[in-house]
């Protein structure tokens, strides 16, 4: 593993521990840290940058294990009898939120949570994806699938679960 792989693993690991512990805190009396969960899941999943004028993924889970994929969203709930998606593939489907439901994907629910509803920016604008209850428990839905996915991930790299947090 070189160096750089090596900091995105050490960097994943610690995301890893934040998501968990949002996912926890989301599901019990602070559910407003569904925002944090969608931080996280933009940093893993989705996250781009600006560069010589034009964007560039530098999300930290395909840095860290690349080619890595999930499992496809099948009558909403992800389907592990199914092949894996590519990630690009993956953040793409489709959600059943909001007004035009063909346009509102796991890519941009996240990207809206975190751009829009607090999760890194406010926007105090209206923005259609669904109501406070649907987005929040798409959130930390998509959270807790991604979880699981990334502690087998790290645990085929040889990463105990007691190391993540």
């Amino acid at each position: 593993m070189d160096r750089e792989n090596e900091r995105a693993v050490a960097y994943l690991r610690e995301a890893v521990g934040i998501l968990q512990t949002s996912l926890e805190l989301g599901r019990g009396k602070q559910p407003e840290f569904y925002r944090v969960v969608a931080a996280q899941l933009r940093l893993l999943l989705c996250d781009t940058t600006r560069r010589h004028n034009r964007m560039e993924d530098i999300a930290l889970a395909p840095r860290a294990a690349p080619g890595w994929g999930l499992h496809p969203l099948v009558e909403n709930r992800f389907d592990a009898s199914r092949e894996r998606l590519p990630l690009a593939d993956w953040l793409a489907q489709p959600l059943p939120l909001g007004r035009d439901q063909a346009r509102l994907t796991i890519r941009r629910l996240i990207r809206q949570v975190c751009d829009q509803d607090g999760g890194a920016h406010v926007d105090l604008k209206e923005w259609d994806a669904g109501d406070l209850d649907a987005r929040r428990e798409w959130i930390l839905g998509i959270g807790e699938y991604v979880l699981g996915e990334l502690e087998a991930l790290l645990a085929e790299m040889g990463y105990q679960k007691d190391e993540l947090r």
